[in-house]
């Protein structure tokens, strides 16, 4: 074990999101043709078998011949056209995260052995909006009476490493204070005391987000009130 850890200390991490692409280059220095690499194998660290053979013992680089593992070939392809040369998943898995070795054979010179390690992000699922009661809200909600004391919770699903989740006033951030519940949801309770007339129809949102690489998810809800007591005041101001 202790070897192990010492192999994979300080190794290049790259980053995708769960049901995307993920490209993991192997990262040589010079481009292959320089040093007429013969073979290039790409192993998993916790595999003793390669998952992806390239042959250019008989032939050019551009004619290789590519050997992926039976259990990822409808996923998996290397390719060779750019430099450095890139391992390309398409719809990576969560059980792609793993660190990769990219073992190249050259003809005059010693094998080169450069390793990634691959974390796969899952997003987390739509934000729920819900009122203090558990009824899911979501839309214009209401109305509400002048001065108020309304209570909105957020919770998010899912999500590996944990979103965040916060709430939004138009453009401006209210609430960051969020945690996870013993059910296992991150929430966020938001508290909006006195609403008043510039609560009316204005929106709140709450957008949750594990990662750079998407886009934030968000549900919205929109304020409607009461007008009554307006309706009259503007009413009593027209007649003086």
């Amino acid at each position: 074990m202790p070897l192990n850890l010492t192999l994979t200390l300080d190794i290049p991490v790259i980053y995708a999101v769960s049901g995307e692409n993920a490209t993991i280059p192997c990262n040589v220095s010079e481009p292959l043709e320089d040093d007429g690499a013969s073979m290039i194998l790409w192993y998993r660290l916790d595999k003793p078998n390669p998952i992806y053979t390239l042959d250019i013992r008989n032939g050019s680089l551009s004619h290789s011949r590519h050997f992926p593992s039976e259990d990822v070939k409808d996923r998996i392809y290397f390719n060779v056209s750019v430099h450095p040369p890139e391992l390309i998943f398409s719809t990576v898995e969560t059980n792609d995260a793993e660190v990769y070795k990219c073992r190249v054979d050259l003809r005059r010179s010693r094998t080169l052995i450069l390793q990634s390690r691959l974390n796969v992000i899952e997003p987390p699922y739509e934000p729920i909006i819900m009122d203090e009661y558990g009824q899911r809200l979501r839309g214009v909600i209401g109305p509400f009476d002048e001065g108020s004391t309304l209570t909105f919770i957020c919770d998010v699903d899912g999500g590996n490493p944990s979103p965040s989740v916060t709430w939004w006033h138009e453009d401006s951030l209210v609430d960051d204070d969020f945690n996870v519940t013993t059910k296992g949801f991150v929430r966020n309770i938001l508290a909006l005391k006195k609403i008043g007339r510039k609560d009316f129809m204005t929106q709140y949102f709450c957008i949750t987000s594990n990662t750079n690489l998407t886009e934030p998810k968000v549900e919205s809800i929109q304020l409607d009130m009461n007008s009554r007591k307006w309706a009259f005041e503007e009413m009593f101001d027209l007649i003086i």
